[in-house]
């Protein structure tokens, strides 16, 4: 007889905090912003996060005295698709959108920031607020997030 052996989500550490960034900025871009602004040096991961087989960018930077982790991550990535169509149009090109946290299609970005500090949250959404290309910034509660799985990793 097999034994099955199920993941227990109480294994995951929830210590992290969540920041929603509305804008219309380049992630690249977004990640320079927020390394001037919140003085943290976020660097682009050789790898992808795969999720159902899309890549989304991650940009990451792990802060040795303070023991926090940042990662940004782009919530949207559109990738184009040719198909094949009959008649007067042919090889039509489709976009296809993909989120990396479904029930918030609206946000663009999320800083994830893993550490056991409650005061960081705070400041770091007002200082992501003072960068003009910013619509708006504002901390998540994870686990009303039903795809929060997507951000383990």
């Amino acid at each position: 007889m097999v034994t099955t052996h199920k993941i227990s989500a109480e294994l995951y550490d929830n210590t992290y905090k969540l920041i929603a960034l509305h804008s219309g900025l380049t992630s690249y871009t977004m990640a320079y912003n927020i390394n001037k602004v919140v003085n943290i040096k976020l660097k682009r991961c050789f790898e992808d996060l795969d999720v159902a087989q899309i890549d989304f960018p991650i940009y990451e930077w792990r802060d040795e005295v303070t023991e926090t982790t940042w990662t940004l991550l782009g919530n949207t990535i559109k990738i184009e698709e040719q198909s094949e169509s009959y008649g007067l149009f042919q090889d039509k090109t489709n976009i296809r959108t993909h989120h990396l946290i479904e029930e918030r299609k609206e946000v663009d970005y999320f800083l994830k920031i893993e550490t056991e500090e409650e005061s960081v949250l705070s400041q770091t959404v007002q200082l992501l607020k003072s960068i003009p290309q910013i619509v708006t910034a504002y901390s998540i509660e994870s686990e009303a997030l039903k795809s929060k799985r997507n951000l383990i990793f």
